[in-house]
């Protein structure tokens, strides 16, 4: 999901308290007075807009495309599943990987959501890897509050938390695997870039060499 910003209303009604008790006390209607009132209120609304800043609230993703987008919402559900993983499993170690699985995760949806052209790259991301991974978590959480040292249940248990590695980088790549074609594009627009200043004597050896030529009729003339 997307996160905006409410702003809190307290900041405007402290600030308009501060010209109506100003207004009481001291000559309004005289304009050092209304100077300082307005220089008061505008101090008064920065300084409660640090104390009450607002709330942040989250949109849901949509692409209007109405397959997409139920996806989009099965994914983001799966990814709710692993934040509540990271909630319940006290292992720093483990949260530390689950916080980077969620992060490549709400980038690669909110990369769909923007051009849903995108959601056939992670396809496979969105139906396999990411509910599957969810479902282990939630699986690695119920053994771990069994409470019984079993054979089986250590073995299972390792074996979901040495996979978490290999899955959290997993996500990150193909993060950047849907990126990869724009990440091509900016650095050959960078080379093109960097070779024609080049050719134009605009960076680096170009810029002396053209100083110095700028130079020499200066000097001749002096002569």
């Amino acid at each position: 999901m997307k996160t905006r910003l409410i702003r809190s209303a307290i900041p405007i009604y402290i600030a308009a308290a501060i010209w109506l008790l100003y207004g009481l006390a001291l000559p309004l209607y005289k304009l050092p007075h209304i100077l300082m009132a307005a220089g008061l209120s505008v101090v008064a609304y920065l300084v409660a807009g640090k104390f009450f800043p607002g709330r942040r609230v989250e949109t849901p993703l949509s692409t209007g495309d109405s397959q997409t987008d139920q996806e989009l919402q099965t994914s983001l559900a799966d990814l709710e599943k692993l934040r509540q993983a990271n909630r319940d499993i006290a292992s720093s170690e483990i949260s530390s990987r689950l916080d980077r699985m969620e992060k490549a995760g709400k980038a690669i949806l909110a990369a769909v959501a923007e051009k849903p052209q995108r959601a056939g790259q992670v396809r496979k991301f969105m139906k396999y890897y990411l509910p599957t991974t969810a479902k282990l978590l939630e699986q690695y959480k119920t053994l771990s509050s069994v409470g019984v040292d079993g054979q089986h249940i250590e073995k299972a248990l390792s074996s979901v938390e040495s996979s978490l590695e290999m899955i959290a980088s997993a996500f990150e790549k193909q993060l950047d695997m849907l990126y990869r074609d724009e990440a091509m594009d900016m650095t050959s627009d960078v080379q093109v870039l960097e070779t024609m200043m080049a050719g134009d004597g605009l960076t680096g050896e170009g810029i002396k060499q053209a100083m110095k030529e700028d130079a020499a009729p200066c000097q001749t003339k002096s002569n």
